[in-house]
């Protein structure tokens, strides 16, 4: 099928457009001042601090993919919704959210002892506290979502996020030290729960249904599964760090990962949030699916492309900038870890194509096939040091990519295209390493470099006429109307 270079088309638009902008604006936003907390706490504590909470984060998502069971994805995707599944899809978040609070409680001192570090029980006996309230207000957020009613997700977590930065910098301010960063996500899940509850409007009852269970469940199982091994893997390299290499390591990855999520992971989050949402309603018109796929991957791709140039040849400006020196040895896992970005964009649009389709059971497959190489791989690298490891991360990363695009049942873009824009980010690469290398203050090489670096992939796409700077003025306008 040839590419054209119109928009998607206006029903796209008008569902989709905003409700991009509004997840963008929740998932960047909200990351933005949850990382600007951390920047100033990272300045009040040390990396060891940041280590006791981030080997504990695994436990935490575990426990929250058992809590959804791919459910949610079942009830956004299921078009005949009734209040009968949603009383089911809560009552299993309830009954399971006890559970795993109940299980990390009496399993804390285990977990502590393999650290041999006692603070870890007390800690993580508060911080599960967060699946628990987390399990109350899924149901709410799964509502939002498949109305596409991003604009009150988004308020919701700007201001837990807000009112929990708040909390925590007292607390810090105060000497309390981790303790705030305990802090912080404890009244965060619960601050963001309350919103959700008052801005869905939904009530729950006491009605459960087998017969929604199984088939909100057998849709789900198969994307459960895939959650739950890619949660263990995104998660497993702090609780491994903090074990075989020292607990400061991990909170050197911690304070390099937050600063690569905010773009990447923010953007990850939102093209799987959306995409999937919309793409959904062309599942039964396959040239409408490809079509509007297509032109999504190319603008992903546009946008994403000169943010992760940006991360990976600034790592070590930005780094001495928002956490000072003592941080200085996670700019260079910055730089490395960036580059896994693209890749992780891409796999996760891929993925949202499967599941639009229904291919649940292979996307599993797929999954324990990329978790056997990944796990080989760490298996391999982690003999030979963190930085190793990270780089381990990339390789891991383009090889999960190119095992999904194998699979996916349509190309995601012309590659002369792809190649196009490759060479317009490399350009930009070398635009921000020259200037780095004579700016010597920081503040004026994240200045100067990125302000240059931008506008050379901008000037370089007018000149090209790439199609995707049009689109991005009209987003930004919401001027929606059909470009020929």
């Amino acid at each position: 099928m040839q590419e054209n270079n119109r928009p998607p088309d206006r029903q796209l638009q008008r569902e989709g457009v905003n409700a991009f902008k509004w997840a963008l604006v929740d998932k960047f936003g909200s990351q933005v001042i949850v990382l600007m907390n951390t920047l100033v706490l990272a300045r009040l504590l040390d990396p060891h601090d940041f280590g006791l909470i981030s080997v504990l984060y695994i436990f935490m998502s575990i426990s929250s993919a058992f809590v959804d069971s791919g459910m949610g994805g079942g009830l956004v995707r299921k078009q005949d919704l009734t209040n009968t599944d949603c009383n089911t899809f809560f009552l299993f978040n309830i009954f399971t959210g006890l559970f795993f609070y109940c299980l990390l409680f009496f399993l804390a001192p285990v977990i502590a002892n393999f650290y041999h570090e006692p603070t870890l029980i007390m800690l993580l006996r508060i911080l599960s506290i967060t699946v628990l309230v987390n399990a109350v207000s899924l149901i709410h957020k799964s509502l939002l979502v498949k109305n596409l009613r991003y604009k009150l997700v988004t308020r919701a977590s700007f201001l837990a996020a807000i009112l929990s930065t708040i909390i925590a910098l007292i607390l810090a301010w105060k000497g309390f030290g981790v303790w705030s960063l305990l802090t912080l996500q404890v009244s965060q899940s619960v601050f963001y729960m309350l919103l959700l509850w008052k801005f869905s409007g939904w009530l729950p009852g006491l009605k459960f249904s087998w017969a929604s269970f199984k088939e909100l469940y057998g849709f789900g199982f198969g994307l459960f599964l895939t959650a739950l091994v890619n949660i263990i893997y995104a998660n497993i390299y702090q609780p491994l760090i903090g074990k075989f290499f020292s607990l400061a390591y991990s909170g050197y990855f911690y304070q390099a990962k937050r600063l690569y999520e905010v773009p990447v992971l923010s953007i990850s989050s939102v093209v799987d949030s959306v995409t999937y949402p919309i793409l959904v309603r062309y599942q039964n018109n396959r040239e409408e699916l490809v079509e509007n796929y297509r032109k999504i991957v190319r603008l992903l791709l546009f946008v994403s492309i000169p943010i992760i140039i940006t991360i990976g040849f600034l790592a070590h400006p930005l780094v001495l900038v928002l956490l000072g020196k003592k941080w200085l040895f996670s700019a260079d896992l910055l730089q490395i870890l960036s580059f896994s970005g693209i890749f992780l964009i891409l796999e996760t649009i891929n993925g949202s194509l499967m599941k639009v389709e229904g291919r649940t059971k292979l996307i599993f497959k797929l999954e324990v096939l990329k978790k056997i190489i990944i796990t080989i791989n760490i298996i391999i690298f982690c003999q030979f040091g963190i930085k190793t490891l990270v780089y381990g991360i990339v390789i891991n990363s383009f090889i999960s990519f190119v095992i999904n695009q194998y699979f996916t049942s349509i190309r995601i873009a012309s590659y002369k295209k792809l190649f196009t824009l490759f060479i317009m980010g490399s350009i930009m690469a070398v635009v921000i390493l020259n200037l780095t290398r004579v700016i010597l203050n920081p503040y004026f090489a994240i200045l100067l470099g990125g302000i240059s670096g931008v506008l050379t992939y901008l000037t370089a796409s007018y000149l090209l006429k790439f199609p995707e700077l049009r689109w991005i003025f009209m987003i930004i306008t919401n001027k929606i109307k059909t470009v020929s």
